[in-house]
């Protein structure tokens, strides 16, 4: 369950939320509200049922969260959590995301080259609105202020696994299903 999608899904909408979103993620660059995420996670994770597991993908990103996430997560009756910290350099991260494109159709991301279609459906592939140089620069930059002093706040409660992302995809995979089993 990614917390970027739900969001995306919520901005697509024609209401007063929707478009707040859309201004505050895609024009400014920002992230949405600590207490509105951790509300659209916890309602989320609870209409997953207890015996299936889950991964949430983009939440917590600041310390704020994760202190919101430490109070919700007893109240949704799971089990124990992990997190999985993928580290990659920044000029790495910025290489992969100037080069991200989307299927429309299916959802399925990849980098851009010389196909103009999904190789899984043959949907047109787009590229997202923050995948700017200008709003990968204001995303990394929250990232070193915010989401990392929170990695380090899990990190000190003995909840995270890094893995070195720079690596062939088969390598990072094989890594994070060791740490998810």
């Amino acid at each position: 369950m990614g917390a970027g999608d739900e969001l995306r899904k919520i901005a697509q909408e024609d209401s007063d939320l929707g478009r707040s979103i859309r201004q505050t993620v895609d024009v400014e660059g920002r992230l949405v509200q600590p207490e509105f995420i951790s509300e659209i996670i916890k309602n989320r994770v609870e209409a997953v049922p207890k015996d299936r597991g889950l991964i949430l993908d983009g939440y917590p990103r600041n310390v704020t969260q994760y202190q919101l996430f430490k109070k919700l997560w007893p109240e949704t009756g799971r089990g124990d959590y992990r997190a999985i910290s993928i580290e990659l350099p920044d000029e790495e991260a910025i290489k992969r995301l100037t080069n991200r494109v989307t299927c429309e159709n299916c959802g399925t991301i990849s980098s851009a080259g010389p196909m103009d279609k999904c190789s899984k459906c043959s949907g047109r592939l787009v590229r997202r609105p923050d995948d700017t140089p200008a709003a990968i620069q204001k995303r990394l930059q929250l990232f070193h202020a915010e989401t990392l002093p929170m990695i380090q706040a899990m990190e000190a409660d003995g909840k995270v696994s890094r893995i070195n992302g720079a690596r062939p995809i088969d390598e990072v995979h094989r890594d994070i299903v060791a740490n998810v089993a």
